[in-house]
């Protein structure tokens, strides 16, 4: 009788030891955090939250060919202008299946604006491959700080293109936050009193 009680407490100590190993992958799985660039910015405090809704306005405009395909929200009373915005990702590398992972990578853009500062929000960033010769595309889907690449949509993960396809997205946004930054620091054309 001994010997089976102690069977059966062994048998439950491996259940609850197994229960807490696949509690514990699940908490690392889901802890990987989405790429996000995010910075309150301060400028002169004499400019005011129309003046510096204007320049983000202008900002949108100039850097993405139709501001309308671009902004979902624009609206002045609350300083928020917010879009979705798409940067080309092409490899430089040669691999089995990278004409299929050259794609898009397409994210969301909020800035916020009020007397003397803004604050601009990217995030949601999604990697979409392009169809190639008939093959279907090879998508990572949303970018995360993880250095391991998920499992693609197609194919077997390779850490080298998901390496790459995060390098070249932080490039391309520290580019358009700079153009960003320099256009919140310059008056605007836009005159609301005419």
């Amino acid at each position: 009788m001994l010997h089976l009680i102690k069977l059966c407490m062994i048998i439950i100590m491996k259940k609850v030891i197994m229960i807490l190993a696949v509690m514990s992958i699940s908490t690392l799985t889901y802890s990987q955090e989405s790429l996000k660039w995010e910075e309150v910015v301060t400028v002169d405090s004499t400019v005011n939250k129309t003046e510096l809704f204007n320049r983000a306005r202008q900002w949108f405009s100039s850097t993405f060919r139709s501001e309308k395909d671009v902004i979902s929200v624009s609206d002045k009373e609350s300083g928020e202008i917010s879009g979705n915005a798409v940067l080309k990702y092409k490899s430089d590398r040669f691999y089995v299946g990278v004409v299929c992972v050259n794609g898009y990578v397409n994210f969301k853009i909020n800035v916020y604006v009020k007397d003397g500062r803004y604050k601009y929000v990217f995030h949601s960033f999604d990697h979409e491959g392009s169809f190639y010769e008939g093959n279907k595309p090879i998508s990572y889907g949303i970018l995360t700080n993880s250095a391991s690449a998920p499992k693609p949509t197609r194919g077997s993960a390779n850490n080298k293109a998901w390496a790459e396809i995060k390098d070249q997205t932080a490039s391309q946004v520290n580019e358009l936050i700079n153009s960003l930054k320099t256009a919140m620091s310059q008056k605007s054309e836009i005159q609301d009193n005419w």
